[in-house]
Parts: structure tokens; C-alpha cells; sequence
């Protein structure tokens, strides 16, 4: 049986963990992303479009004052981006964030597995821990940058 300083660093970290796959759940589920607003006047309409954008979907919206309007319309951003490098580098921080989405949760049962049984210098011990903490964290802040910069 494990102590309760080793038992009280696997829950926290086990917590951490945990907080991590919620925190990147939530970014897999946001509905907007980027919000845009083209404003139009001009002798027949006046208004504006507003343009959001998620991982996955995306809306246009129009709000107009006086003149003909449209219906609101909901597209793919995958099927609007086209081949082009924009779909690319959108499809590349798809990939990340499940990659991370995974080895969080990775970390996460290793460490709860840490916590309840008494961990030995093998890949479910420590080195686990270890390993999938730091690919967590490898995935969730140096890819995003490295395929941005």
C-alpha cells in the first residue's frame, strides 16, 4: 500500500490529469470559434453579416435594417476550406487535439491507478505517469505552436 504523501501526488496529479481531458473536451465542443462581422451599406440594404466559425460547423447570419435578407446558413468549414493550406493546418489541430484528448486521458488512468495501488518503476508506475504527462503536454502546447510558427 502506497503512503499518503505518494497516494495525495497521484490524486492531484490525477485531478490535473482529469482537468486537462475536461478542459480539451471543451475545446473539441465550442460552437464558435472565430466570430467575424461585415457591415453593408449600400441603396438597397443596410446591415451586416455576422460569420462564426467552429472546429466543425460554422453559420452565417444576417442582420439587416431595411432591404432583402437571407435565411441563416450553416456549412462545413472542412468542405469550405477546400484543398488548400488553411484545411491543412485546421486538420493538423483536429489531430492534436484528439492526440492530447488521448494521452490525457492516458495520464489521467495511470495516475488514479498509481493512487489506489502501490507503484513500482515500471511503465503503470512513475515512468507511466511520467511518459503520458509528458506527451499530454508536448501535444497540447508545442504542437499548436510548431504548426502555427
Amino acid at each position: 500500500m502506497p503512503t499518503a504523501t505518494k497516494t495525495l501526488a497521484f490524486l492531484s496529479s490525477f485531478l490535473t490529469s482529469l482537468g486537462a481531458f475536461v478542459v480539451i473536451c471543451a475545446v473539441l465542443g465550442t460552437p464558435q470559434w472565430v466570430s467575424s462581422t461585415i457591415t453593408i451599406s449600400d441603396d438597397f440594404s443596410n446591415g451586416s453579416i455576422i460569420i462564426t466559425y467552429g472546429l466543425f460547423r460554422g453559420q452565417s447570419t444576417q442582420k439587416l435594417t431595411h432591404g432583402l435578407g437571407d435565411t441563416d446558413k450553416d456549412f462545413e468549414v472542412l468542405a469550405k476550406l477546400g484543398d488548400s493550406a488553411p484545411k491543412t493546418l485546421h486538420s493538423v489541430v483536429i489531430l492534436s487535439l484528439v492526440l492530447s484528448l488521448s494521452t490525457s486521458l492516458l495520464s489521467a488512468g495511470f495516475t488514479f491507478y498509481n493512487s489506489v495501488s502501490n507503484p513500482y518503476q515500471t511503465f503503470l508506475g512513475p515512468l507511466g505517469v511520467y511518459t503520458w504527462s509528458g506527451l499530454s503536454v508536448l501535444r497540447v502546447f508545442l504542437l499548436p505552436t510548431l504548426t502555427v510558427g
